[in-house]
């Protein structure tokens, strides 16, 4: 009978009210947190940019706050206070929000190639490639070690240093061997030729 009074207590003084609202904000700050990283590019519609108003860091304020101030209401704070703890702690989890994603985007931007950066680039068959067939390369990139699938023209052994002569896709490519020396080739037409001569 008791829980039942204080129940209706919170209810008639609002606390009950304002701590379900807080939930609801914290839930659905929290469906938009994980859509927003789950299906990263399908809500770039509503995103301001990679910046505080990105939709990442607005869903992780909003559901910090929101639960935030749910429990301090459940823990007897006033609903004005309750807001206020709850906007404070969620202004520090949307800045690390927007931290993590700069800090995650510009890794992917400093490790991200084209096809085009490829071309020219040398490395080693790191497992062989087989004729028709593919094999592993490794090259590096920006400083960074990227691995890919690698076809050619003919075997490669694995160790062989290799070039980068196509981009065949953004995870394979086309190789052929680096030759330390100069190629052989037929002896200039120019020369005489010795048999001749004693012809």
């Amino acid at each position: 009978m008791d829980g039942i009074m204080s129940w209706l207590d919170s209810l008639l003084d609002g606390s009950l009210v304002a701590g379900g609202i807080f939930l609801i904000i914290g839930v659905v700050g929290g469906v938009l947190l994980i859509l927003s990283l789950v299906l990263d590019g399908i809500f770039d519609a509503f995103d301001f940019g990679d910046g505080p108003l990105s939709l990442t860091t607005i869903a992780a304020f909003t559901s910090i706050f929101g639960f935030t101030s749910f429990a301090s209401v459940g823990a007897g704070m006033d609903t004005p206070a309750a807001a206020v703890v709850g906007a404070i702690v969620g202004l520090l989890g949307g800045a690390a929000a927007w931290w993590l994603s700069r800090l995650i985007r510009s890794a992917e931007s400093t490790t991200a190639v084209s096809g085009g950066d490829l071309i020219g680039v040398e490395g080693a068959v790191v497992l062989a490639i087989p004729k028709s067939g593919l094999g592993e390369v490794a090259l590096t990139m920006h400083g960074e070690r990227v691995s890919l699938s690698a076809s050619a023209d003919a075997p490669i052994a694995r160790g062989t240093a290799v070039r980068v002569i196509q981009t065949l896709t953004s995870t394979s490519v086309r190789v052929e061997p680096v030759h330390s020396g100069p190629a052989e080739t037929d002896p200039p037409t120019d020369q005489p030729n010795p048999r001749s001569e004693t012809l």
